[in-house]
């Protein structure tokens, strides 16, 4: 294995929804990834469901949102739900809609804890009805209204959304900055090359003192502390999904030496990037 596989999902054009039970079991077991924006609901489920090196147990009506790009995998597993699938450019689909309908990008964002969303009863009633037109919809392609489609995923959104608000612990919430977002975004396109608390603040034209304050209020972490999570998980996917070298693996992610990139990952991780490789080979 070269890199970490892209997973092809039956999902026709920019927006899909499918039953989670036609998941092919032997591609599911392998690592993988994704290029699109993916919502999975267990209605029932038994087994593992492992998300960038962090395991989960299976439950009933929980539901896992996937950005772009992040690894999982589903072991010993028994599933029944359903799997919505869309690209960022199908729900914004024009340059108005940004400012005028809800940035489902929140929703995915992880900056303060990754977890999966526990569903109320009430909420996957009004859930499985919305699964249910939009699959009745997306069968009418190629006739079937974009508009329509949008409407029905932005009230699915918004329903996730609150019951995730309504399960996160009080007692562990921050006072959110809608910018962090955006600092996600710029971070997701830049953290390879960029690893200076500077660059980033001036693309928000701030100091970066004031940065890693909106940053720490948001999250509990510095900028510096965000950017170093993000490239030690990068490392940990190529370490443990791919042949390339340590040597390689440094000069991708920004690094010049690689005797302090394996410093670096040392002091993130309390192990060397080689024994982690071997570890997670055995």
């Amino acid at each position: 294995m070269n890199d970490i596989p892209y997973q092809e999902l039956p999902i026709t054009g920019q927006f899909s929804i499918f039953p989670l039970e036609t998941c092919v079991k032997d591609l599911t077991r392998e690592p993988h990834r994704h290029d699109h924006f993916q919502v999975i609901w267990f209605k029932k489920g038994k087994g593992k469901h492992v998300v960038d090196f962090v395991e989960y147990a299976l439950e009933d009506d929980v539901i896992y949102l996937l950005r772009p790009g992040q690894v999982h995998q589903l072991l010993d597993c028994l599933k029944i739900g359903h799997v919505v699938v869309f690209t960022e450019k199908f729900y914004f689909s024009n340059s108005n809609d940004r400012g005028s309908v809800y940035d489902f990008t929140s929703l995915f964002d992880d900056s303060l804890a990754y977890g999966p969303v526990k569903i109320s009863e009430s909420a996957a009633t009004k859930l499985e009805s919305l699964c249910h037109l939009m699959a009745d919809e997306s069968a009418l392609r190629p006739n079937c209204n974009r508009n329509i489609m949008k409407h029905y995923l932005n009230a699915f959104l918004l329903l996730i959304e609150r019951e995730k608000k309504l399960g996160r612990s009080t007692s562990n919430s921050k006072t959110y900055d809608a910018r962090m977002v955006e600092l996600r975004r710029i971070m997701e396109q830049h953290f390879r090359q960029q690893h200076q608390v500077t660059f980033y603040a001036e693309n928000f034209a701030l100091t970066p003192k004031r940065l890693n304050e909106i940053v720490k209020e948001s999250i509990g972490k510095t900028l510096s502390d965000m950017l170093h999570d993000r490239l030690v998980l990068e490392a940990k996917r190529q370490l443990a999904y791919s042949h390339r070298s340590v040597k390689e693996i440094c000069y991708e992610l920004g690094f010049e030496d690689p005797a302090y990139f394996s410093r670096f990952f040392r002091n993130h991780t309390g192990s060397s990037p080689q024994d982690f490789r071997e570890t997670m080979f055995k």
